[in-house]
Formats: C-alpha cells, structure tokens, sequence
C-alpha cells in the first residue's frame, strides 16, 4: 500500500471504499466472494498476473452500493485504485479459496507488493 495519501492509502476515496467494505459482514463476505469468483489471469507474454476481472467486478459493485445509497459517502469511482482495496482482501481468502487459486492470488499479490506502479509488460522476470 502507499505510504503517502490518505491513512497509508492512495488515496481517501481509496480508503473510504476500502472501509466500507471491510466493516460490514456482508458488503465483506460479497467482496470475497467476488474474489473467489474472479480469479486473476497470468498473461505469458507479460509473465504477470493481472486480477482486471476482479477489479471490474468490485467496481461495479461498489457502484450498485452507492446507486442503493448503501455507501452514503460520495465516492469518485475513478480515482479507487481497485488493486489496493483487493489486496487489503488477500490475506483474508485463504478462509474461503483453496488450493491452485488461493496460490495464484498470492502470486498476484507479492508482484503488485514488487511493482505497484503495474508496468508489467516492462519488467523483466
């Protein structure tokens, strides 16, 4: 996670929906449950995994919340970096995701703790 920001994230908006989804059971359940659903992909010309299906889907989430004025806060989508809320979730899914995929997301994670900028396509493995 960022250093600097807003409380050890990237930004408030960023921590705000990370907030929201971690302090209510089952705005917390469905996150991991997207999680489990939304496994990410390894991209061999890349040689990294990217998790933009789970991404997509927590945002779309997100967004029905604030639509069914479940989040109250008025939240700029666009400026969540949806990557840092998953892995605020990842130490959390060994709870519910097993074997192979529980592997891949903490592949996932340790190669956006290495490069969070994401620029993976540059990088050399």
């Amino acid at each position: 996670m960022a250093k600097e920001g807003y409380q050890g994230y990237e930004n408030w908006e960023t921590w705000n929906v990370s907030l929201w989804l971690s302090n209510d059971e089952g705005l917390y359940n469905r996150t991991i449950d997207i999680m489990a659903e939304n496994i990410p992909r390894y991209s061999e010309p890349a040689k990294a995994y990217f998790a933009d299906e789970a991404s997509e889907a927590l945002e779309e989430f997100v967004d029905e919340l604030l639509d069914e004025n479940v989040i109250t806060d008025k939240i700029s989508l666009h400026r969540v970096d949806w990557q840092e809320v998953l892995q605020g979730f990842v130490a959390d899914l060994d709870m519910t995701v097993e074997g192979n995929d529980l592997k891949v997301w903490n592949k996932w994670d340790k190669q956006v703790e290495q490069n969070p900028i994401g620029n993976y396509a540059l990088r050399r493995y």
